[in-house]
């Protein structure tokens, strides 16, 4: 891959932006500006490039950096901000960039590496686009990216950071939501700002630099310095910190794919207040006139046979909110298809024919960027939200838009392939706040850099499995450390093979109370107990998910974690809305003890606020290690107390979970 590198610097003649000389002669206009205190912006514009619209910042005061010529370079200053750009001193010096920490490989380091900093003209199938080299410290670790099933320390991978149906895997490098920031515990932070593709090359191909290749003919780099609070603060300033979620989100969201009538719906919530286990939400796939597992698609609305108009009263009866699934887009040969392809509203081609989204070939996604067909939609959601009663939405899908998708508003699919998701998400949450004001949750599955914004988000559909769980908590806590502020999960996994098979055919009748336990009994039960310290506890899959549809001892396990979550939602609340700087529920132990080498080992555990330290079971028999934290910390779930700093090994009945409160906190600051 050619790569037309940086090889000299200097000031502008009116002193606001870097003039960069790429080896080839070409001359590269870049304004460095400090939009935070320790923040510094660096963005190349094309003299035709519209203002900044990014769907992904919020509103920016831009400061100019000072720029002051030095002997060896150019220093740029501001803020918290004190950076250095080298000079080119002769042909081929490629050139470096420090701030803080961060600093850029230069000659003749440079040289050793696969690829130097600048600009890779297109070619040989490849965009154009920017390639930026990061200096890996040697004991460095590199955290981000957004969902990773495959751990949160992505040192020695290569990740391509690009929204892909996942199609119920788990435990494979590719995810539904990718976010391009990029942070290492050594105290730098890199967020480039684009929708387009990034690939990272994280120590993979050299052990010791960062490789980072940005499509697309404008570079938008972020630089952020701080511990890893500080850099994940930095960046929610920079692209939004989290709403509020209503007081009931916290409580436990109960569901299957799928109820297929009002009748199964209310009955089964009648059966968990028979068995004491609480419900506050409860969730429906399969609402639609059409049978969504084998077309997902919004095409149609209610099915009246099986869902009666206003058949949710009798849900508010029991004190429960209802949730549906939908989706962004559309089947082209429906009624409704038609019609949006007439109107325009649907993603086109080149061609100006609308365009098929890659995972599902019958369907076309809704363009929001076309201001009537976002209206449209919105608005649509609005009425289902006053006709239906539903206090919330599963809104699945959005992750993949073909590259040769062109959007109303002049964008390419291959400029804002991952832009789709959050586009999506905002249309969303505009449509709960006219329906319902605060009262709406929207859980989502794809997204970008700025879904914080509006939680909460899922880590997908993974296997009903052990190693299915594993999958499910590295994605759960590499999202965390990504920004995210509330990530949940499918308490009891998505799928079995079996269950899934089954799903199939009952979707040709739509059959009541034929949906059968899939789950290993044990796991069912563990992963229940995780989803009770998660920061939304919400049950779903293929199969039963109800506690009581499951044996002796584990139902009763799984009852007692809902039980214990209901005492909990007086805590996550207060943790919600006192998180500095919008920081996630979820603290990873290396956001929680930045700088702690031994708790950066700890990876499979995490406080939950800043109180509770939990660490899931992730294998059969209840046993496992955990690192406690210096202090006292008292067992939540029948759990001895543990005092640290220092490593303990565990052995849980199936009554018992490794879940504990500092000890002067005290259980009662947890549970109400």
């Amino acid at each position: 891959m050619d790569v037309d590198p940086f090889v000299a610097a200097e000031p502008s003649a009116d002193g606001d932006a870097l003039l960069v000389t790429l080896g080839s002669g070409r001359t590269v206009r870049v304004t460095p500006t400090v939009p935070l205190p320790g923040v510094l912006r660096l963005r190349s514009a094309r003299p035709a490039r519209r203002d900044d619209d990014s769907p992904m910042l919020v509103p920016l005061e831009e400061h100019p950096a000072t720029l002051t010529r030095t002997p060896d370079g150019v220093e740029i200053s501001g803020p918290e901000v004190r950076a250095h750009w080298d000079a080119g001193v002769a042909d081929g010096v490629v050139q470096g960039l420090r701030f803080g920490t961060y600093a850029r490989f230069a000659t003749p380091e440079a040289d050793t590496v696969p690829h130097p900093a600048g600009y890779r003209p297109a070619g040989d199938g490849q965009p154009a686009g920017w390639l930026e080299t990061v200096h890996l410290a040697p004991d460095a670790a590199v955290y981000g990216g957004g969902e990773s099933y495959q751990g949160i320390n992505l040192r020695g991978r290569r990740r391509e950071l690009r929204n892909t149906e996942q199609n119920r895997d788990g435990g494979r490098d590719s995810a539904y939501l990718n976010i391009p920031l990029l942070w290492s515990d050594a105290g730098w932070g890199l967020f480039a700002h684009t929708g387009a593709q990034v690939v990272a090359d994280i120590g993979a191909t050299h052990s010791e630099a960062l490789l980072l290749r940005i499509d697309g003919e404008d570079l938008d780099l972020f630089l952020l310095a701080g511990d890893a609070p500080t850099v994940l603060a930095r960046y929610l300033a920079l692209t939004g910190r989290p709403r509020a979620l209503p007081e009931w989100a916290f409580g436990v969201w109960m569901s299957r794919s799928s109820y297929f009538t009002a009748d199964e719906v209310v009955e089964t919530v009648d059966e968990l207040r028979r068995a004491d286990c609480p419900v506050d939400v409860i969730h429906v796939d399969e609402w639609l006139d059409q049978s969504v597992l084998d077309d997902p698609t919004w095409s149609t609305e209610a099915d009246r046979s099986r869902f009666p108009e206003g058949w949710a009263r009798r849900l508010a009866e029991r004190g429960v909110r209802l949730s549906l699934w939908i989706n962004p887009y559309v089947r082209r040969d429906s009624p409704l298809g038609r019609e949006l392809a007439a109107r325009g509203y649907l993603v086109r081609d080149a061609r100006g024919e609308p365009v098929a989204v890659a995972d599902e070939a019958a369907a076309s996604p809704v363009d929001f960027t076309h201001p009537e067909a976002r209206e449209w939609w919105c608005e649509r959601l609005a009425a289902t939200l006053r006709t239906e009663h539903n206090a919330a939405v599963l809104a699945d899908f959005g992750e993949e838009i073909p590259d040769d998708a062109v959007f109303a508003a002049g964008y390419l699919g291959a400029d804002w392939h991952n832009t789709y998701g959050l586009i999506y998400q905002d249309t969303v949450h505009e449509a709960g706040r006219r329906a319902r004001g605060g009262d709406f949750v929207a859980v989502s599955r794809s997204g970008t850099a700025g879904s914080q914004r509006d939680p909460a988000h899922w880590a997908g559909d993974l296997p009903s499995t052990w190693s299915g769980m594993v999958s499910t908590l590295r994605a759960v806590l590499s999202m965390a450390l990504s920004g995210c502020s509330v990530i949940t999960h499918d308490a009891g996994g998505f799928w079995t093979p079996a269950s899934y098979r089954r799903a199939g055919e009952l979707r040709a009748t739509m059959t009541p109370d034929a949906v059968e336990a899939d789950v290993d009994p044990e796991l069912y039960a563990r992963w229940a107990q995780w989803a009770s310290f998660s920061a939304l506890t919400r049950f779903h899959g293929m199969g039963r998910r109800e506690p009581f549809a499951y044996p002796e001892p584990f139902a009763s396990a799984a009852i007692a974690a809902c039980r214990l979550r209901q005492r909990m939602r007086r805590y996550l609340v207060a943790s919600a809305e006192s998180a500095v700087g919008g920081l996630p529920l979820v603290w990873p132990m290396p956001l929680a003890y930045p700088g702690d080498r031994i708790a950066r080992d700890a990876w499979d555990q995490y406080l939950l606020g800043r109180d509770v330290l939990v660490a899931p079971l992730l294998e059969p028999g209840g046993a496992r290690r955990l690192w406690v934290p210096e202090g006292e910390w008292t067992g939540l779930v029948g759990c001895p107390t543990l005092v640290g700093p220092g490593w303990h090994e565990v052995r849980c009945g199936i009554d018992q979970f490794p879940a504990y409160v500092r000890a002067e906190r005290g259980p009662e600051a947890v549970l109400s």
